[in-house]
């Protein structure tokens, strides 16, 4: 038979465990279910579409010590063939009067991010009869976890009640090897939304507009964040200037800015509301906006303007629709407040630009709101190019969901969307509150947000260390091995973080835990692979994370998840629920120090706050203090990432994609946006980066190799991974990132160049804003706004950046041509993927050609390496076929790092090292002691013949300044190990 119910249990099944958790947590059903499976008798099953099912009472698993109903399904291998499964109950079940949502839990055969193709996601129906005689199909889930989780739907508001159940139905799996999923239970119930108490949060840091609500944000203390009342305006880099206003009749205004560079006037007529202003520079148009306001749920007419005044350089218009604009200008900036107390407003619409010059909407990299992005416009104005912005300040908004706009065809153009309200859980919205700023300049670095954060509070620890994630570990040995390797080639500047399955054995919770994997060793395990790693000099770095919430976890209660507008649970991660961000800040500040306490790491690994849209987590319970403002979510976790950095007293991290906002309140981000913008392949402009994030944090890499390297066609080929990864490493260098220590899978030579070639560089730039960032065009150095007019970023990308320090960078990343530099007398060539770094006195380092072929080098007190990537590579320092890390131990004392190569090589006398060779020993990576090396002195060079298995040298000299004779009259010295 194609369909089978099995009332009986399997008598050879071995019985499941409950949730380990669950069990520690003691946890009870929290109230009776509506249907259980622990009786199947009666119960039949329909299959279509060449689905073949069985329904059989179980105990392989379990969640509330009882058993379950194991559904094994199969289809015809097919995935055109929509297989359906009906799951009928003796008879129908009633659903209790009221009842507004359906609960299920469910224990799921797949991971959505593996996507197996051998068993495709299954939907999971419940299908209820109403009075009417109706039929509701809900959709409570798609199958993308393993385990137990806890499904929930809300059910459709038209339910008519007495209501039934009738069957539940699971669609999809068309497989043709068998799969199962278990099923415990059913609950309908009415949700009651309860008063929730929060403790009041520290004070944001602005003074908020006249009414409106500061959330949670109302307890003792204030936030460091925003680090300044006029939070995001725009940098003013341009000589002295002036700023006036001038009334000019007729409800009519001029706001004027007037530098050597030009003057500006925004003119602003007050009777066509938003829409009314316009831009000039130097008496011409720049443009004119068109189709912004405020808006209705019920389409309106234009609002008529009320009343209008200007007071002390503002000007305020009421209108009849209850919206209040008010205008003042701070240097090339129009700031435009929005407010309509109604809260019968659903959107601020920002228009777009009309009557524009070859308008050309630019993404800036980093600012992005995911799926769209604000941008920044170019357009042209007689014979000069300016740039045009406007910026949602969010640190001051009310709204609930920001959406961004790229679009310049003809003479429009736009580039922000705008923001929209939506209803809380009880219907309500909250009252519109905004400020936009809006601004005009020729220099591109003038139209940009400030990011008004501190600088992370450790941030200055990681300026000098890579970054790299054990993406685990799932075996705390296998990971502590690997460690002791890569610290023997010397990586001993870095900050490892772990990945969630440091929390977890399988799919159980990996938030809010306390209490380590029980089959990894537990507590006791967990300690010793955190004080091993720190051991190594490392910062160590444990998984945490309060946004995934699941319901197996000991902490679980259903009040604390976020609510959508429409009432729904707001799903996370697959298996989890979305935690209320304010509940989240008071986990972290109940769990971090416990954290700290029992494992003692001095990093952590902040996992998705930076990830995920401030609005896309706005939690809509209309309990929650900030309900409907993602303004909410922003503050919640802004402190919580700080607080993290305080408790671990050392730098942490997270994932990235909104650190644009968040800069400075973690330590670091990976440096990603998961928006489809790769940067390899997007325009080399790390302007706003280098200026706005990189002063606060400590951003990591590209993110990780593959990141990066996966928008390069065929990156992995052999003939094409070496530029690959030097493009990775340039691009970190270019934006001024922390490196990531690129993986020892990619080969050991590329590990150790992505460590050596950067870490000297990096802890030189760390932090620090740039003193020029300029373009090459071939034969001169041109600024970064003339640059972007001729598209020199997307068709040169040779890029030049200098510090306050003196340390000076060349990077090519253009295609097919090579970059002659010169410092001094010296010359340098540049291939595609090649760079140069410089501080007189300091530092040297290039990925340059010498003879012809691409070569690594870098000198600096810390340091020597040099690599001639299978080719003798000469150095005043040192010479070899491979990667070579020269360090001084003591004086007259060297360590040599051999990294690869296959020919024998040179040291000669860095770091002021005199004298004749009197010892050379060679250690593994285990730090054993191997065969004395054969080696080959001068007096002033001293040639050494590679021993298997070595990776460390030790040399020590005699310290007196020796006479040399040629290099091929020395002798041969055959050391014997004593």
């Amino acid at each position: 038979m194609s369909q089978t119910v099995v009332p009986d249990l399997d008598p050879n099944e071995k019985p499941g465990e409950r949730p380990y958790e669950m069990v520690w947590a003691n946890r009870q059903e929290p109230a009776p279910p509506t249907l259980t499976f622990e009786n199947l008798q009666g119960w039949q099953m329909e299959v279509y579409n060449g689905a073949e099912a069985t329904l059989q009472l179980s105990r392989a698993q379990n969640v509330w010590n009882r058993p379950v109903a194991k559904l094994r399904y199969k289809g015809n291998g097919q995935s055109s063939s929509a297989p359906r499964i009906v799951i009928i109950p003796p008879a129908p079940v009633p659903v209790p009067d009221g009842a507004d949502c359906v609960e299920l839990w469910v224990y799921g055969n797949r991971w959505s991010w593996e996507n197996p193709p051998d068993t495709p996601p299954v939907q999971i129906i419940v299908v209820v009869r109403d009075s009417a005689g109706s039929e509701h199909s809900v959709p409570v889930a798609s199958v993308e976890w393993k385990e137990w989780w806890l499904l929930h739907r809300k059910l459709p508001a038209d339910l008519r009640f007495p209501a039934q159940m009738v069957r539940i139905e699971v669609t999809g799996g068309w497989q043709s090897d068998w799969r199962e999923i278990f099923f415990d239970s059913v609950r309908f119930y009415r949700e009651e939304l309860r008063p929730l108490q929060f403790a009041p949060r520290p004070q944001r840091n602005l003074t908020l507009f006249e009414g409106q609500s500061p959330g949670a944000n109302t307890g003792p203390g204030k936030l460091p964040f925003p680090t300044r009342e006029l939070t995001i305006l725009p940098m003013h880099l341009s000589s002295e200037y002036k700023n006036r206003l001038v009334d000019e009749g007729q409800n009519r205004f001029a706001f004027i800015y007037e530098g050597k560079d030009g003057k500006l006037v925004y003119r602003f007529d007050a009777a066509k509301g938003i829409n009314g202003i316009r831009a000039e520079w130097n008496g011409r148009t720049v443009w004119q906006i068109a189709g912004a306001g405020v808006r209705f749920s019920e389409e309106k007419s234009p609002p008529a303007l009320k009343s209008v005044r200007q007071q002390a350089g503002i000007v305020t218009a009421e209108y009849g629709d209850g919206t209040t604009l008010r205008l003042q200008m701070k240097q090339k900036s129009l700031i435009l407040d929005v407010i309509n107390r109604t809260a019968q407003a659903t959107e601020l619409h920002f228009g777009q630009f009309e009557g524009v010059q070859q308008p050309r909407a630019m993404y800036i990299p980093y600012i992005t709101y995911g799926g769209s992005h604000p941008t920044v416009l170019l357009s042209r104005v007689g014979n000069r190019w300016l740039f045009t912005s406007l910026w949602l300040d969010w640190y001051r908004s009310n709204g609930s969901e920001p959406y961004g706009a790229e679009y310049a065809a003809g003479d429009i153009a736009r580039i922000h969307g705008g923001i929209r309200y939506y209803p809380k859980t009880d219907g309500a919205r909250n009252p519109m509150f905004e400020r936009l700023f809006l601004t005009v300049s020729p220099m591109i670095e003038e139209v940009l947000p400030t990011i008004a954060n501190p600088v992370g509070l450790h941030a200055k620890l990681a300026v000098d260390r890579l970054w790299q994630e054990s993406w685990g570990p799932d075996n705390y040995e296998n990971q502590m091995k690997r460690s002791r390797m890569l610290r023997a080639y010397g990586i001993e500047k870095l900050i490892q973080c772990n990945h969630e399955i440091s929390w977890r054995d399988g799919g159980e919770s990996f938030t809010l835990r306390t209490r380590a994997a029980p089959g990894k060793g537990g507590d006791e395990a967990l300690k010793r692979y955190v004080a091993h790693q720190r051991s190594l000099g490392w910062f160590s770095g444990l998984y945490t994370n309060y946004c995934d919430f699941a319901p197996v976890n000991e902490h679980w209660n259903p009040d604390f998840v976020q609510r959508q507008s429409n009432g729904e649970w707001r799903p996370a991660w697959p298996r989890n629920w979305a935690l209320k961000p304010l509940k989240a800040v008071e986990f972290d500040a109940l769990l971090a120090p416990q954290i700290k306490a029992k494992y003692n790491p001095n990093s952590a690994y902040t996992d998705v706050h930076t990830a995920v849209q401030p609005w896309g987590y706005t939690d809509y319970d209309a309990h929650v203090p900030g309900a409907g403002t993602f303004a909410q979510t922003f503050y919640a976790y802004g402190e919580l990432l700080r607080n993290d950095s305080r408790v671990y007293g050392g730098p942490i991290f997270s994932e990235g994609t909104y650190q644009w906002m968040y800069a400075g309140l973690a330590d670091g981000n990976y440096a990603l946006a998961y928006n489809g913008r790769p940067l390899a392949v997007e325009p080399l402009l790390p302007v706003f980066d280098l200026y706005q994030i990189h002063t606060k944090e400590c951003d990591i890499g590209m993110a990780w190799t593959s990141w990066f390297c996966d928008a390069i066609p065929n990156w992995r080929a052999p003939e094409n991974i070496d530029r690959a990864i030097d493009r990775f490493l340039l691009h970190t260098l270019a934006y001024g990132h922390i490196g990531w220590l690129v993986e020892e899978a990619h080969g050991i030579e590329r590990t150790c160049r992505s460590y050596y070639m950067l870490q000297q560089v990096q802890a030189r730039y760390g932090l620090l804003p740039p003193a020029r960032i300029a373009y090459w065009d071939g034969a001169k150095l041109v600024g970064v706004s003339e640059a972007v007019v001729r598209d020199l970023p997307r068709t040169r990308r040779q890029l030049y950046v200098e510090y306050p320090n003196g340390l000076k960078l060349w990077l090519n990343d253009h295609p097919s041509e090579e970059w002659k530099v010169a410092i001094g007398s010296r010359a340098f060539t540049l291939p595609p993927a090649g760079w140069l770094a410089y501080q007189k006195g300091q530092l040297l380092s290039y990925s340059a050609l010498v003879d012809g072929r691409k070569v690594d080098y870098l000198r600096s007190d810390a340091y020597i390496y040099l690599d001639g990537r299978g080719e003798m590579f000469n150095t005043p320092e040192a010479a070899s076929d491979g990667g070579l890390a020269v360090t001084r131990l003591a004086p007259n004392k060297l360590q040599v790092i051999h990294i690869s190569g296959k020919e024998r090589f040179c040291i000669r006398r860095p770091f002021g090292v005199q004298g004749a060779l009197t010892s050379c020993r060679a250690y593994d990576v285990e730090g054993k002691e191997l065969a004395r090396p054969i080696t080959h002195d001068s007096g002033q060079a001293t040639w050494i013949e590679p021993v298997q298995g070595a990776i460390r040298y030790v040399l020590e000299f005699s310290g007196k300044r020796a006479w040399s004779i040629a290099p091929e009259q020395t002798e041969v010295i055959v050391q014997t190990a004593t």
